[in-house]
């Protein structure tokens, strides 16, 4: 440790230092001071202080020689080297950028538009406020819904056990009748004996789109076994059966161009305010329909619709090829068309009380089944095959519609008669339908519903002599070959024409069921019975409901049904039907339903 002494700044034991030494000493420090004080002069606030000044009075008080001072003051001066020329707003050869000045106002003014644009954009595209969508997407919605079905189909002990299952035969190749040709072979018949049970899925999915104010468009895909435009059930059993197949159910273009009037085009759900007496709740219909509406008072309005729709358009192939020597030349098309209109009214006198009441008219062109040119027995394609239905249920009655021939041939009797068959009847039908409600709160609520349908085209003199299905028992009458002996043969034509239904529902959502559960609350109920009666040609049996007997007319009976709302859109429902044959040979059937369906 190092002790100094106040006193005496001469340690112990050591001799003074001269002044000389002391001063050489101290240089450096001096010197580095002069300079901090050049330097802390230097801004403009601070007190001027001249740096040649200090080393004057430097070498006055013998601190510097003059020899130094001078040679201080020549280290000091030395002229700045250029610096290398540096681009505007580039970079410089040894790799410094500069970027050009901007005048504050232009910055600013940059700035200004930038955030005005980025708010525009953000506001079109909803970004900007976070969970906030695009505009376009708020223009599109998803809907659907799924329903899991059990099925129960119970035949009664004495039903007929022979049903030829014209649909089948119609779709395939010719129907050999002719029982004493060699080749003849029996045509698929229809199960009129067997119970079944199934379990059944429906899924279908669909998306909206609002493209502008007056023009949308509407597509959905659905589940389904095969093409039948009456149902979108998938039968279970993929284990067995593979994976589920998926279908185009709806694509369609919507316009309002006016108030209260819309114009659809494509598939679409049924524009029409009818019963499943006429069409089956999940058919579509493809082609155009105008709909209209509009309130005459405060209590009363009208409303209406037509419209035209393809029923089946003729393969383009099908005429192409020239038929032979005298049958008539090239085969024409039977495309078939349905041209529909209905107009009705509504009227409520009380708010409690409404009355819903609507006339139609459905002109079916082209699906009468037509006889053919005369064609030879071993042609695969004679003139009028187009004309037979491509689709079809089991009711309306038929008839065969090929005029086979046997020139040049030895024994016809041997040869195979090969059919297709067509609809006896044309169809013209003739719509009522009404609805009576009663609804004094908004849980509670009755309903009377009617329909009545008539098909203005059937002709039973005519259909009596074309028929091969829905006659009457067998009957024995005297052999026209034999006056001595009998025969036994069908009975006359007991088809029909007419139909009608009636149904009565209470509850808290009348029309939940049956696979509709828009707006259905928790807790929401209905229960309905109803009775049904359609003759064989009242309607075209391919459109008609697909649950009822076995799907098609020609059948009466009951049903019983009703739902319950287990949670917000959430419906399940059972319903009992059970049906027996109006005209042709004992078939009675009982159906069971059990469903659970949702929707989002």
């Amino acid at each position: 440790m190092i002790h100094q002494l106040a006193d005496d700044p001469t340690p112990r034991g050591k001799t003074p230092m001269s002044h000389t030494c002391l001063a050489s000493r101290l240089k450096p420090v001096l010197l580095a001071c002069a300079a901090g004080v050049g330097l802390a002069a230097a801004p403009a606030h601070a007190q001027q202080v001249d740096p040649n000044r200090l080393l004057e009075l430097m070498v006055e008080k013998g601190l510097v020689s003059r020899e130094e001072a001078d040679a201080m003051i020549a280290d000091a001066t030395v002229e700045p080297q250029p610096l290398p020329p540096v681009p505007a707003g580039g970079v410089a050869a040894d790799g410094t950028q500069t970027i050009p000045y901007v005048p504050q106002v232009v910055r600013d003014q940059l700035k200004e538009e930038l955030r005005e644009e980025l708010g525009q954009q953000a506001q079109a595209e909803g970004w900007s406020r976070p969970g906030e969508t695009p505009e376009w997407t708020r223009r599109i919605s998803l809907y659907g819904d799924v329903r899991a079905r059990y099925e129960g189909i119970f035949m009664d002990d004495g039903n007929f056990d022979i049903f030829e299952n014209f649909s089948a035969i119609n779709r395939g190749d010719p129907q050999n009748i002719n029982t004493g040709s060699p080749d003849y072979i029996p045509p698929q018949f229809i199960n009129s004996l067997e119970d079944r049970t199934r379990f059944q899925l429906r899924a279908r999915l669909g998306v909206r789109a609002q493209i502008t104010d007056w023009v949308s468009a509407d597509i959905r895909v659905a589940t389904g076994n095969d093409r039948t435009p009456v149902s979108t059930n998938q039968t279970m059993g993929a284990f067995g059966g593979g994976g589920y197949e998926i279908w185009l159910d709806r694509a369609a273009i919507h316009l309002t161009p006016v108030e209260n009037t819309r114009i659809d085009l494509g598939r679409f759900s049924n524009p029409f305010w009818t019963s499943e007496l006429l069409f089956d709740q999940d058919l579509n219909f493809d082609g155009v329909a105008v709909s209209g509406q509009g309130n005459i008072a405060d209590n009363f309005s009208l409303f209406g619709t037509a419209g035209a729709f393809p029923v089946f358009n003729t393969d383009l192939n099908f005429g192409s090829r020239n038929a032979p020597e005298g049958t008539g030349g090239p085969y024409e098309s039977h495309d078939k068309y349905l041209f529909a209109a209905q107009a009705g009214f509504e009227v409520r006198p009380s708010q409690e009380i409404s009355l819903r009441l609507a006339g139609g008219y459905f002109h079916y062109d082209n699906v009468e089944g037509e006889v053919s040119n005369p064609c030879y027995w071993y042609e695969l394609t004679c003139s009028s095959d187009a004309s037979r239905p491509a689709f079809q249920q089991f009711g309306n009655t038929m008839f065969p519609i090929r005029d086979v021939i046997y020139d040049g041939a030895p024994d016809p009797t041997l040869l195979p008669e090969n059919q297709y068959f067509g609809l006896a009847s044309k169809f013209e039908i003739l719509n009522i339908h009404g609805a009576l409600e009663y609804r004094p709160s908004d849980r509670f609520g009755v309903r009377l519903e009617g329909d009545f349908v008539k098909n203005l085209g059937w002709d039973r003199d005519v259909l009596t002599a074309r028929a091969v299905k829905n006659l009457g028992p067998q009957i024995t009458i005297p052999d026209p070959d034999d006056t001595n002996g009998t025969i036994t043969v069908d009975g006359p034509y007991e088809g029909g024409d007419t139909g009608w239904h009636v149904r009565l529902a209470i509850g808290s959502a009348l029309d939940a069921g049956q696979g509709n559960v828009t707006g259905a609350r928790a807790g929401d109920w209905n229960a309905w019975v109803s009775y049904r009666h359609l003759e064989s040609d009242a309607v075209l049996d391919a459109f008609a409901d697909s649950d009822f007997h076995i799907g098609g007319t020609n059948a009466k009976g009951w049903q019983l049904g009703g739902n319950y709302a287990i949670a917000p859109n959430v419906l399940f429902g059972g319903r009992w039907m059970s049906a027996e044959e109006i005209a042709d040979a004992p078939f009675s059937v009982d159906r069971a339903f059990i469903d659970l369906m949702t929707r989002f």
